[in-house]
């Protein structure tokens, strides 16, 4: 059995009772970097066996993992939000998948035997945290993830721009103030702009969501970027563009 487990963004107390029993009641955690997860067993003090499992995880350690999960109940977390959700939980979740098939088509398994079950575990996201407090339309939007490094960057700017719905996606704090600079090129460079040059779009930012140092920027591009410039740059920061 593998229960797929929500963690904290930042707050430790934004935790579910049933996260912390599911937590206490297995014999393994599968998590991205076990330093993290360490702090948050700690905290409650939960003392389980960890492994890791992240997006360098090769082939002969996955089948591992999920032999483990056909024999134990086995945790999956990531270091903050939800697994799945813009990390390598879905991976698994798609090994785990493809045993059900080979088990079946060689009948190693016995008909009475249950398969091996996903259980959801749900709490916390960033990207659903920032969309709750945006005001704006949520009945549709686009989760766009992380703006790549290097290739597509430009492509993948204009395609949130093009968006005729909300947009949400993710920016690290190296990399923030130059994505705002280039959303800011972009929207000055579209026809379909206003008397100062940028489209009429909304931005709403959060940095250090559910942390100490909370912050929610909202605004135009220059507005935002101006204080987002103003202030230390640190953590990541969810984007969302209306």
């Amino acid at each position: 059995m593998l229960y797929v487990v929500a963690t904290p963004i930042g707050n430790l107390k934004d935790i579910t009772l049933r996260a912390l029993e599911a937590l206490k009641e297995v014999d393994f955690i599968l998590c991205e970097d076990t330093r993290v997860t360490r702090n948050l067993l700690n905290h409650y003090e939960i003392n389980k066996k960890m492994i890791s499992y992240h997006h360098h995880t090769d082939e002969k350690k996955m089948a591992e993992i999920v032999e483990l999960i056909r024999n134990n109940k086995v945790a999956l977390v990531t270091d903050a939000g939800t697994p799945g959700i813009n990390d390598p939980g879905g991976i698994l979740i798609k090994a785990l998948k493809q045993e059900y098939k080979n088990i079946k088509i060689q009948e190693y398994k016995n008909k009475d035997e249950e398969d091996i079950r996903v259980v959801p575990i749900p709490g916390p996201c960033a990207a659903i945290a920032a969309l709750s407090v945006s005001g704006f339309p949520t009945d549709e939007f686009l989760f766009k993830g992380f703006v790549p490094h290097k290739k597509g960057r430009q492509t993948f700017l204009k395609e949130v721009l093009g968006a005729e719905m909300t947009v949400v996606f993710y920016e690290s704090c190296h990399r923030i103030i130059k994505c705002l600079e280039e959303i800011k090129t972009l929207m000055s460079a579209d026809k379909n702009t206003d008397e100062r040059g940028y489209r009429e779009k909304e931005l709403v930012i959060g940095r250090e969501l559910t942390k100490k140092f909370e912050t929610i920027y909202r605004g135009k591009i220059q507005e935002v970027l101006e204080r987002v410039k103003s202030d230390p740059v640190k953590g990541e920061y969810v984007i969302i563009i209306h």
